[in-house]
């Protein structure tokens, strides 16, 4: 199957944000509601204060009109992203498990519901310092790269999406020199052979042609 320029080139931040949008949050509504019929199945009833599960993008709308409390996720809250910042800032750790788009659903609760969110500004320079330090380890895993593994476990969609282009190339470029590197060490072997068998036929066959 023939790879397509948007599976090369990868997605924007929008469109990446349209697919989070399906992801399950959950909310405090503030008004009594029915249930809400969706295409992928149903949610509510709604009933102050108790609290319910619902899409991202039901969040927003509800927010946006005034009808629900939005409650950040647990590794939104602060000393949750400080104690993940830690973790991520340790010599040679591995990447800490995050959702696939938690990159995208920070951006929209900051973006739309910040007020829901106790130590906003803080929480925006944690997830700040958190993309930059992942980013640091993507690179160094870049550098790392070989034309058999690239081993980066539990990158987000966001993060996968920006090296895609440059991994893309690195990996065709590495494809390359080892095809060439094979190509070089079969021509060895094989001149290797026959200056072996050139030597083997010297030994038989030398002594008939000395006289």
């Amino acid at each position: 199957m023939a790879i397509t320029t948007r599976q090369t080139e990868g997605f924007t931040m929008p469109e990446l944000e349209y697919l989070a949008q399906n992801e399950s949050i959950t909310i405090v509504p503030l008004h009594r509601m029915d249930r809400i019929e969706l295409v992928r199945g149903t949610i509510g009833p709604f009933r102050p204060p108790q609290k319910t599960v619902v899409p991202l993008w039901v969040a927003i709308m509800l927010k946006r009109t005034n009808r629900c409390r939005i409650v950040a996720p647990k590794w939104m809250q602060y000393e949750h992203l400080r104690e993940l910042n830690k973790r991520e800032e340790q010599p040679d750790a591995m990447f800490t498990r995050l959702p696939t788009y938690y990159l995208e659903i920070a951006h929209m609760l900051l973006t739309f519901a910040e007020d829901d969110l106790v130590e906003s500004q803080g929480i925006r320079r944690l997830l700040q310092d958190l993309r930059e330090v992942r980013q640091s380890k993507t690179m160094e895993g870049l550098r790392m790269l070989n034309s058999l593994q690239l081993q980066m476990d539990n990158l987000s969609m966001a993060e996968i999406n920006e090296i895609r282009p440059l991994f893309g190339h690195s990996f065709d470029m590495l494809r390359q020199l080892d095809g060439l590197a094979q190509a070089t060490e079969t021509e060895q072997q094989q001149s290797q052979f026959a200056d072996q068998s050139y030597a083997e036929m010297d030994d038989a066959f030398g002594s008939r042609y000395v006289h």
